[in-house]
Order: C-alpha cells, then sequence, then structure tokens
C-alpha cells in the first residue's frame, strides 16, 4: 500500500507542476504533453489561452491527488475509500480542465473562422432567410378541391 501512496505522490506533483505551468502560460508548446485538439494547436495564442484556462483546474486536481497519496500512507482498511475518492476528484478535474481548455481554444478560433468567410456551418451567418412567393388564391383553390373530394 505504501507503494501506491509514493505513486500517487508522484503523479500529484507532476500534475501540480504541469497545472502551475499551464496557469502561468510558461508551458511551452508540444507534441506531448498538453492539450492535444486542433483548435489548441491552430497559434501560440490559443495554445497559451487554452492551457491558461486549464491549469487552474489542472493544479487542483494535482493537490487532490497529493491529498489522497498523504492518506494513502496513514490510512488502512475501508479508509482507502477516502484515497480512492480523491483519485476520481484529480481524474474529473484533469478532464473537466481538458473540456475548459478545448472550449476556450474554439472560442479564440471562432472569430478567426467569421473572418475567413463564414460559420463553417449551414446556417447563412446570420443573413436573413428569403421568404418564397406564395400564391395564396392557388392555396385557396386548392383547399377547396381537396374539400370537394
Amino acid at each position: 500500500m505504501t507503494f501506491l501512496a509514493i505513486a500517487l505522490m508522484v503523479l500529484a506533483v507532476a500534475l501540480i507542476l504541469f497545472g502551475v505551468l499551464s496557469w502561468t502560460r510558461k508551458l511551452p508548446g508540444n507534441s506531448v504533453f498538453g492539450l492535444r485538439v486542433p483548435e489548441v494547436r491552430k497559434s501560440q495564442e490559443a495554445w497559451e489561452s487554452a492551457h491558461a484556462a486549464a491549469g487552474p483546474i489542472w493544479t487542483f486536481g494535482g493537490v487532490a491527488l497529493l491529498f489522497g497519496g498523504l492518506l494513502g500512507f496513514a490510512s488502512g482498511g475501508w479508509m482507502w475509500v477516502f484515497t480512492a475518492l480523491t483519485v476520481i476528484i484529480a481524474l474529473v478535474a484533469v478532464s473537466l480542465g481538458a473540456n475548459v481548455g478545448a472550449r476556450t481554444a474554439s472560442l479564440i478560433d471562432a472569430p478567426a473562422d467569421d473572418e475567413q468567410g463564414g460559420c463553417g456551418q449551414d446556417c447563412n451567418c446570420g443573413a436573413p432567410a428569403e421568404t418564397p412567393a406564395v400564391d395564396v388564391a392557388a392555396l385557396r383553390r386548392a383547399a377547396s378541391e381537396a374539400d370537394k373530394n
């Protein structure tokens, strides 16, 4: 059980370090660590902003994991439930941080898509829809013919 507590402590320190580097915008762009979605990798601004948004949440996850590692040294029996709970909290924090970072990058990337001539979807980009001309008299005649049958 001590080995597991030590492993949690090492992972916690790594996650805290990674979170603080991201939070302070000091994490260099690389292909190993960080968010790996296309929006984040489009520009340095997107990389830094996305990781700055995710950094505090990742740091919280690292602190939770650190707390779980410390509990792992002192706990025995059913007390490991609390250590497992801190691991789950850390996993949720890592995934939530990644979600927040990716969303931040997509919001930064959205104005660039608008400048390139569209929103990337078939939405007419806010242009008013053309209303087709309707022949009301023809509709009335068709309705009255349908009523006769």
